[in-house]
C-alpha cells in the first residue's frame, strides 16, 4: 500500500509541470486572433490590450502562439503581441469599485470580457486599471471582486 501511495504521489508531482497553465497578455491596444499562424489566415476576433489568455502551442518558427481565452476560444496570435504583465477579464458584467468592499462607490462598470491591467490583491478582491479604446473614456482603476475575474497576477 505505501509503495502504491509513493508511486501515485511521484505521478502527479511529475505531471505537476504538464498541467500547469501558461498564461500570458495582450501588449497592443488591438491584436488579431487568427485562424492560423500567419498574417494569410482569416481573423476569427480582435483583443484588446492586457486580455488575459493561455499559451497552448506555438508553431515550428515559434513566432506564432496558439491561444485559449477564458470562455476556451482557441485561435492564434503572434508572439510579438504577447508578454507576461498581470491581467484579468471580467467572466460576466462587473462594477470596478473605490475600494475593495461591496459596498464601496461604483468608479465603472464593464461588459463581460473586458480586459485590464493587475495591479494588486486584497483578500478576494483585484485592484485593476484599464486601458480605454478611446482616451475620451477616462481610465478607471479600482476594485473587482476576483470570482467574477479571470487571468493571472503579474509574474
Amino acid at each position: 500500500m505505501k509503495k502504491l501511495v509513493a508511486f501515485l504521489l511521484f505521478v502527479l508531482i511529475a505531471a505537476a509541470p504538464a498541467v500547469a497553465q501558461n498564461y500570458a497578455s495582450v501588449t497592443a491596444s488591438v491584436a488579431n486572433v487568427r485562424k492560423g499562424a500567419g498574417t494569410s489566415y482569416p481573423v476569427k476576433w480582435r483583443v484588446w490590450k492586457y486580455t488575459p489568455v493561455i499559451k497552448i502551442k506555438t508553431n515550428e518558427a515559434k513566432d506564432w502562439v496558439l491561444i485559449k481565452d477564458f470562455e476556451g476560444y482557441q485561435g492564434w496570435i503572434s508572439a510579438s503581441l504577447l508578454g507576461s504583465t498581470g491581467a484579468f477579464a471580467a467572466t460576466k458584467d462587473v462594477n470596478v469599485r473605490a475600494n475593495p468592499t461591496a459596498s464601496a462607490d461604483i468608479l465603472c462598470t464593464v461588459k463581460k470580457g473586458y480586459p485590464f491591467k493587475y495591479v494588486s490583491q486584497q483578500g478576494q478582491w483585484i485592484q485593476v486599471l484599464d486601458n480605454p479604446e478611446k482616451a475620451s473614456q477616462g481610465v478607471c482603476k479600482g476594485w473587482v471582486y476576483a470570482p467574477n475575474m479571470w487571468g493571472f497576477a503579474s509574474k
